[in-house]
């Protein structure tokens, strides 16, 4: 199997899991994975290797709750639930049906603010994962919970969902060239025997945008750039990245920061990065002047370099 992206817990174990199934001429498995750390996987695992239990029951009464939320928001009536699973459980039911039927919804959606919709999207998807969930243990009296989910199900594909892209300059700036591929762990993952518990399936009270993660390097770019008024872009970040890479490319430097103090290893690390500077004038010559015209920009940036490479070779 082969992994390019991030697992983790139930979603993890259900997707590397699909290699237990048996196969007459299948005599072993292997997962070559790009984007998880062995440890993470090991994670995910541990609560349901031998025996799991359940800390506490999932209610069921969460279906009516979220489905008097939903009400809330105003964008469907119960009548156009009902015309639509009438058309869904019609043999003769187009798709151009069952879309026509949900256009009214979705155009109510549309009205709605950034932070309302991700709320009301949210709560869709907790009500469809959740009866999805109790469906296959429980027996449905009530009709109109299954009525709801069918609706549910599908109007959360059609409704508009806004995906933010790099500008143009950035995506040209990358240099696919500088990154490179290297095995991190190979080997099986152990697992501790015992018992592990799991958190019954819930939902959360309100679902809001996603909260910006910013990745570390872009971090330091945007801190250089408030703190000292410069300008540097992407371009610098990928600079910056190609320097790292030279840097944990030296073993001796490593040897000297595993085995001096720090004050120690930071002077042999200052000779280090100034070579590894000079051998990348040509590369990025504005930002190789910064660091050496300007002492404090130097101290600033040269401080958060050796800490990153530090934690990287002893942890943090």
């Amino acid at each position: 199997m082969y992994v390019d992206k991030k697992l983790g817990g139930v979603n993890a174990v259900q997707t590397l899991s699909r290699l237990n199934r048996t196969h007459r001429d299948k005599a072993e498995t292997t997962v070559l994975d790009f984007a998880n750390e062995a440890d993470d996987i090991r994670h995910a695992f541990q609560p349901y290797y031998e025996k799991t239990l359940l800390s506490e029951a999932t209610d069921p009464n969460l279906l009516y709750d979220l489905q008097r939320q939903l009400l809330d928001f105003h964008i469907y009536t119960e009548a156009e639930v009902d015309v639509f699973a009438r058309l869904y459980f019609s043999p003769k039911a187009t798709q151009d049906q069952l879309y026509a039927a949900l256009r009214p919804v979705v155009d109510r959606f549309a009205d709605f603010g950034a932070e309302e919709q991700a709320d009301c999207r949210g709560k869709l998807a907790d009500y469809v994962r959740l009866y999805a969930f109790l469906s296959q243990i429980l027996t449905f009296t009530d009709a109109d919970l299954e009525k709801f989910y069918v609706f549910a199900r599908l109007l959360r594909r059609y409704l508009p969902t806004t995906r933010d892209e790099l500008p143009r300059e950035i995506q040209q700036n990358v240099d696919m060239e500088s990154y490179r591929i290297q095995p991190r762990h190979a080997g099986k993952i152990g697992l501790d025997r015992g018992q592990g518990e799991v958190e019954p399936i819930g939902v959360k009270p309100l679902h809001g945008q996603p909260v910006e993660e910013i990745e570390p390097l872009s971090q330091i770019i945007r801190e250089l750039n408030e703190r000292f008024g410069t300008e540097f872009t992407e371009e610098d970040r990928v600079f910056i990245q190609q320097l790292e890479e030279r840097l944990e490319g030296d073993p001796s430097l490593t040897a000297s920061v595993r085995t001096n103090t720090p004050e120690n290893a930071r002077l042999t690390f200052d000779l280090v990065v100034n070579d590894r500077l000079q051998d990348m004038v040509e590369t990025n010559f504005k930002f190789y002047k910064r660091v050496t015209d300007d002492r404090e920009f130097a101290k600033f940036f040269l401080d958060w370099l050796f800490e990153r490479f530090r934690s990287r070779v002893i942890g943090p």
